[in-house]
């Protein structure tokens, strides 16, 4: 098993186009198609990242800003394998780790815990005015990344982690969508209307 280094950034060791940025911001931009609602995300004002999201659903649930939680993570565990693969910052020189840590299973177990939270955010308000996330949802995170470096998070910290996201995707749903500033250091997000 991969050794996890033990400061906060996973990517410490590696050059600066293979780590996370440690500070960066995103504008979600809603577009409207017909009834379908639309979000662009864009990096530092200068990059469009990602595909263009919808809800994927037929109901309007708002889960076009889904990204926030991959660029949240990123921010507040220091890992995020999808927005590694969305900004194109995958650590190709050490094939292991971009295969294992950055790797297509990587992402899918992200996108899973990603869904798994929305279906219980889901139904508690996107978690406003709360400050829990259940305790079998934490464990089943824990379970699910058990092989990878993230696992050195504990319980407490992926809890944190989601409730900031939610805070910052309630600012996105009332807004029609913002810039969030993210910054892995000092552990915050920032939020602001268009």
């Amino acid at each position: 098993m991969n050794q996890v280094n033990n400061t906060f950034f996973f990517d410490e060791d590696n050059i600066p186009s293979e780590q996370l940025p440690r500070t960066f911001q995103m504008s979600f931009k809603e577009v409207g198609v017909g009834q379908k609602n639309e979000v662009i995300v864009v990096l530092n004002n200068t990059k469009r990242i990602g595909d263009i999201i919808n809800d994927n659903s037929y109901e309007n649930d708002f889960y076009r800003y889904h990204d926030i939680f991959h660029y949240s993570f990123a921010a507040l565990l220091g890992w995020s394998p999808c927005t590694r693969a969305m900004m194109r910052r995958k650590r190709k020189s050490n094939p292991q780790v971009d295969e294992i840590e950055d790797g297509a299973r990587a992402k899918i177990t992200e996108e899973a815990i990603s869904m798994i939270v929305y279906n219980e955010a889901k139904g508690k308000n996107f978690f406003k005015n709360k400050n829990k996330v259940s305790k079998t949802t934490l464990k089943i995170i824990k379970g699910m990344t058990e092989n990878f470096e993230v696992r050195v998070r504990t319980a407490k910290e992926w809890e944190n982690a989601i409730l900031k996201a939610y805070k910052a995707f309630r600012f996105l749903i009332a807004n029609k969508g913002g810039i969030i500033e993210f910054d892995s250091i000092h552990k915050e997000l920032k939020y602001y209307p268009f």
